[in-house]
């Protein structure tokens, strides 16, 4: 009787040990998947600690570049657009493009013709760009640049009056248009005032020589 008291006992210490295991795994997978969530979480923060030094990173590379602009343009404008140039910055072009635009419209403006040429090619990729707002920016550039110098660009002649580089830049200047535009005219297609300003620049493109 003894032995099978102990068999017993024995027996329920065992299913009392099995039971607390298996009891104990619900704890503990409970507690793994806690620290597992934790571990995401920091990962998480990590990331985004990342993400924000990223940006005030960018954002403080951008604003002295444009601290630096600010102070060429108080300068000279051809020293502006020959950093722009050397930059390739598109972010801070975009900043500085309505200044520039607005000097165009000016009767005296500090941009020549040469330095418009010059900015041309990061022009177009501004055109190129899938957000509306930075196509309305560059727009607006090339209608004041095809405004400002229309008497010139119009002329159906390969030598002007003047200077030969002026009468060079004209020329360049006419040809880099046609080229934008070989690109730019599905701006047309652009539904409302964008559309409508790309159409406007082309009903005066069609007209070069």
């Amino acid at each position: 009787m003894a032995n099978k008291e102990n068999e017993l006992t024995c027996s329920d210490d065992v299913r009392g040990i099995r039971y607390n295991d298996n009891c104990g795994l619900p704890v503990n997978s409970a507690k793994a998947s806690k620290m597992a969530g934790a571990t995401s979480k920091y990962g998480d923060f990590t990331e985004l600690s990342k993400d924000h030094e990223t940006m005030t990173h960018v954002l403080f590379g951008r604003n002295l570049r444009l601290k630096v602009a600010l102070t060429l343009w108080k300068r000279n404008a051809s020293e502006l657009v020959a950093y722009l140039v050397w930059i390739q910055d598109t972010g801070v072009l975009l900043d500085c493009l309505p200044v520039l635009t607005n000097d165009l419209q000016t009767e005296a403006p500090c941009l020549s013709l040469g330095c418009c040429v010059d900015l041309m090619p990061q022009i177009k990729v501004i055109l190129a760009s899938k957000y509306e707002e930075h196509i309305v920016v560059g727009l607006h550039w090339v209608q004041s640049v095809i405004r400002k110098w229309w008497p010139e660009l119009s002329k159906n002649e390969k030598r002007l009056q003047g200077s030969f580089s002026e009468d060079r830049n004209v020329e360049v200047m006419r040809q880099r248009l046609k080229d934008l535009w070989k690109e730019g005219a599905r701006i047309c297609l652009v539904p409302g005032s964008t559309g409508e300003l790309a159409k406007a620049i082309e009903a005066y493109l069609s007209q070069l020589p």
